[in-house]
């Protein structure tokens, strides 16, 4: 990358940036001066309206609520960056406008998914696969040519949290728990608040739980119970485990497909993949020789998805990044 040296005037000490990375559990705001010192951080809720009917009041108070953390009001943030879930087509970028709109903010916007910023992050700019698994999940490739690709336009879906939840739910219901698995079902079973799997059947005949957004949450929150099993020895655990390390070694294939170079980086976000357990699955996959398919190395991203957000802000209103501010955007990570 090239870095290009830029002088502050007293009236840039008053402009800022924020970058907002929204998944499906939290939106996370940074406000940052133009020199890429952080200023504000706040954390609220989630911003996808397709999980939560409160997305935009979570996303709104984000942004009101960095400007307070940063002592700032709304005409001072010069750009504006957004990577929101749930942005998957062009007609979503209507909700996602209407969601960063705060009285006073007239400033360049760049609203995008939040696997984009994600990547912005990890590779800055440069060509790599982003392979997220925590609340969703996505593998998002830039190619050497700068092209995106996505695992989801080919209709794979790799799993997240509740995915791992719904198959060992699934899989003792069905009566695969065997001895070993009994620590596995006992804490289930007091995730679920219930005294049997036959009670847990009857739950599930009901849908778990009151309505589609709560019945997500729950799996969601139940993710951690089993990759904790997993490292515990529980074969079934185990089995989930290896299922999701499985399907996200074929997205990451898919989209390491369209790269020009033999050699790939791919780098690991959100709470399932950067699991010790799911990583390591998924690290022994991928370093593994398989005729016709690329190499590909695991590497840590440079700044966090936020951190990233906020670099993308940087550059959409035409800051000059160079060495210094680099320096205090890794400090902010």
């Amino acid at each position: 990358m090239k870095h290009m040296h830029i002088a502050f005037t007293h009236q840039d000490s008053k402009r800022i940036v924020i970058g907002i990375d929204g998944g499906g559990t939290h939106t996370r705001a940074i406000a940052a001066r133009m020199d890429g010192t952080i200023i504000g951080d706040v954390q609220t809720g989630c911003c996808n309206p397709n999980k939560d009917e409160r997305a935009e009041e979570h996303v709104k108070d984000a942004i009101v609520s960095v400007l307070e953390r940063a002592d700032a009001v709304a005409e001072d943030v010069a750009g504006l960056c957004a990577g929101l879930a749930g942005i998957e087509t062009e007609e979503d970028l209507s909700w996602a406008e209407s969601f960063t709109s705060v009285p006073g903010i007239a400033c360049p916007k760049k609203l995008v998914n939040d696997s984009y910023v994600a990547h912005a992050g990890a590779f800055l700019g440069e060509a790599g696969i982003m392979a997220i698994s925590g609340t969703g999940s996505v593998v998002f490739g830039l190619n050497e040519q700068g092209r995106l690709l996505r695992n989801q336009d080919f209709h794979h879906y790799a799993g997240a949290a509740r995915h791992l939840a719904f198959d060992c739910v699934y899989r003792i219901l069905a009566g695969y728990a065997g001895e070993e698995d009994q620590g596995l079902v006992t804490e289930v079973l007091h995730y679920w608040k219930v005294d049997s799997v036959a009670q847990l059947y009857e739950q599930g005949m009901e849908g778990f739980a009151l309505g589609v957004h709560e019945q997500m949450r729950m799996f969601g929150k139940m993710g951690p119970i089993v990759t904790r099993a997993a490292k515990e020895g529980s074969p079934l655990a185990m089995h989930v485990c290896t299922q999701l390390a499985d399907a996200l070694d074929i997205g990451v294939r898919l989209i390491g497909a369209g790269f020009a170079e033999e050699q790939v980086q791919v780098a690991f976000m959100g709470s399932v993949i950067q699991d010790d357990y799911i990583a390591g699955l998924l690290t022994e996959r991928l370093i593994r020789h398989i005729p016709g398919s690329k190499q590909y190395q695991v590497v840590q991203p440079c700044l966090s998805p936020t951190i990233g957000a906020v670099w993308l802000a940087l550059k959409e209103c035409g800051a000059s990044i160079d060495a210094s501010v680099m320096n205090h955007l890794e400090q902010g990570c």
